[in-house]
């Protein structure tokens, strides 16, 4: 059982190639790894003990390169929300199946428990008077993670996000997600005329760092308290 939850938690790219401390070059296969032959073919597996030193190496690197990525992406994205803050972009072309961020005063936000002033959604629908979509910002953290998983099936592109070009987006609707836990309470409509800022795209390659970005504002109720609901 152990070995299976290990297995299931190694996130190394099938072809990643790596020396061990034997001096001898390793070749990840998706469940183990194998030496490389002079012939560059994968051949004997490795030793336990190398297995786990080879894994160990492969993860570190690549705890490395994504939280480089991530710093460069909030510093990035936390400027572009700012700039939207202030209204000084232009309202972009909304799309189906695209992550944007924006600035929103709720029509009926006197009556409303709480809401949130800067949403960040997956469009879902797209009306005369305005669209829906699913707002990461009404989950933790950590189930943001998971619901952004779930998701991943229904993007155009796969592999790893980073490397995603800008035409990739969600082919989903409602009924698709609906059933997905926690999509009842991320699924929001919002009126054109109460969007108060700029219409921001998230790029592909960001989403999976942006759903982190801690720049949801509740009026009503704090952000903890409506994660817990």
């Amino acid at each position: 059982m152990a070995i299976k939850i290990a297995k299931k938690l190694i996130s190394v790219a099938k072809g990643t190639e790596r020396v061990g401390s034997d001096g001898i070059k390793y070749r990840w296969m998706g469940g183990q790894w194998l030496k490389i032959a002079k012939s560059g073919k994968s051949s004997q597996v490795a030793r336990r003990a190398i297995g786990a030193e080879l894994t160990s190496s492969a993860m570190s690197s690549k705890r490395g390169s994504k939280a480089k990525q991530a710093k460069k992406s909030v510093a990035w994205f936390k400027r572009k929300v700012g700039e939207s803050a202030k209204g000084f972009k232009k309202k972009s072309k909304l799309a189906l199946g695209k992550m944007y961020t924006f600035g929103y005063d709720a029509k009926y936000k006197e009556v409303l428990p709480y809401w949130d002033k800067f949403p960040l959604i997956i469009v879902l629908d797209v009306y005369r008077d305005g669209f829906m979509g699913l707002n990461f910002h009404y989950v933790s953290p950590v189930d943001r993670m998971v619901f952004f998983k779930k998701m991943m099936k229904f993007s155009t592109q796969h592999g790893e996000v980073e490397t995603m070009t800008a035409a990739a987006k969600f082919n989903v609707s409602w009924d698709a997600v609906r059933n997905v836990r926690h999509a009842d309470k991320m699924i929001h409509k919002y009126l054109y005329g109460h969007v108060k800022t700029s219409l921001l795209e998230a790029p592909p390659n960001e989403w999976e760092n942006v759903i982190f970005l801690p720049y949801q504002k509740f009026v009503g109720a704090s952000a903890k308290s409506v994660w817990s609901k």
